[in-house]
């Protein structure tokens, strides 16, 4: 079942070209006769399948393609590249790593992240804007010879691997391909299996740049329940963290842009008790797509699905196996029990 994780956080794909994500993801879904392909214009992909209750409510379930990175934003005099971002970095993340520049012939090229010394600049003040990518040539015009172009995709090399600990994984891409391969899972196990729900699930794109993909694929498919897949960061080093690397999935209760919906919140710890999940109650500083289909149409319920990791929005992050294993059985029990008659008692907010 780990195959298609380990495929697809080794697939490079950041914002604005998820496209090798979802030819991925395409390829799969087309396995799957009983689900529909479908897409927004921005190029998120979704598999839908229809239930025979004609009274039933749409459950949307995304992860999303794209993961943090850079495009060529200017080529200087002496052949060195400028970096535009494409998500969130600290700067002293970059210094000193290799990274990979796509081609618009397909080719791929090696470069490494400079500065000046810190005897010459005071390292303290250092920003990404003052950052270099060395590829080798020796001026622009040399650079220009090799293919190389403003807007081009520039991204971490690929790096899964399992620790000496098997359930651990290292990896960059962790967020969010998580969601991804999480979405496939869904995928595979409902096809032959009746919900009481319309299921729409898949990946949407740009999340790590405003969180579009799920504005336009949330009205799209105008979902009654949404629920993000995502990783999110864990500090777990620390002694005082409240979440930790395999204690099971999180369960976002607050970010900035989604306090929980208190109904959808004792809906799904009814869900956890009764079948003896291990999960994290989590707050975040941070948002996940479900923030922006919260408020789209005439409102949403919506919430996030999380897997604890470390070191996200860097060149390599770590995930325990347990804890997929653990929302995967969560998002699981919420397809199987969720039908129009629960999602109006969530909108009441009450459980017993």
């Amino acid at each position: 079942m780990m195959k298609k994780y380990e495929d697809l956080m080794n697939l490079q794909a950041v914002s604005g070209n998820e496209k090798p994500v979802r030819k991925y993801m395409e390829d799969f879904i087309k396995k799957f006769k009983n689900f529909e392909i479908k897409y927004d214009n921005l190029g998120s992909v979704f598999a839908v399948k229809k239930s025979k209750n004609k009274e039933a409510k749409t459950l949307m379930i995304a992860g999303h393609m794209d993961e943090v990175g850079f495009m060529v934003s200017n080529i200087t005099k002496n052949g060195h590249l400028k970096l535009q971002p494409l998500g969130g970095f600290k700067p002293e993340v970059l210094l000193s790593q290799v990274l990979d520049l796509h081609l618009d012939n397909g080719e791929v090229i090696k470069g490494v992240v400079g500065s000046l010394p810190p005897h010459i600049k005071n390292a303290n003040k250092t920003q990404i804007s003052d950052f270099l990518f060395d590829i080798g040539a020796t001026s622009k015009e040399e650079a220009i010879e090799f293919g190389v172009k403003l807007g081009q995709m520039v991204v971490f090399p690929s790096n899964f691997t399992y620790t000496k600990n098997k359930d651990r994984v290292i990896s960059k891409a962790i967020d969010n391909r998580f969601g991804c391969a999480l979405a496939l899972d869904v995928i595979e196990h409902f096809n032959d299996i009746d919900l009481d729900v319309n299921l729409v699930v898949g990946a949407t794109v740009q999340e790590e740049v405003g969180l579009r993909g799920a504005k336009t694929a949330t009205n799209l498919f105008k979902p009654d329940m949404f629920i993000a897949l995502d990783a999110s960061p864990v500090n777990d080093l620390v002694d005082n963290d409240t979440t930790k690397l395999g204690e099971g999935f999180l369960l976002r209760i607050y970010d900035p842009r989604n306090t929980m919906h208190q109904g959808l919140m004792n809906y799904f710890k009814k869900i956890i008790s009764d079948n003896n999940l291990k999960h994290q109650p989590f707050i975040s500083m941070g948002g996940t797509d479900a923030a922006m289909a919260l408020d789209q149409q005439s409102g949403v319920l919506a919430t996030t699905i999380g897997l604890p990791a470390r070191y996200i929005h860097s060149s390599a992050a770590m995930m325990d196996i347990k804890d997929v294993n653990e929302a995967r059985k969560m998002v699981y029990l919420i397809l199987e029990k969720t039908n129009a008659s629960e999602i109006e008692k969530i909108k009441e907010g009450y459980f017993d």
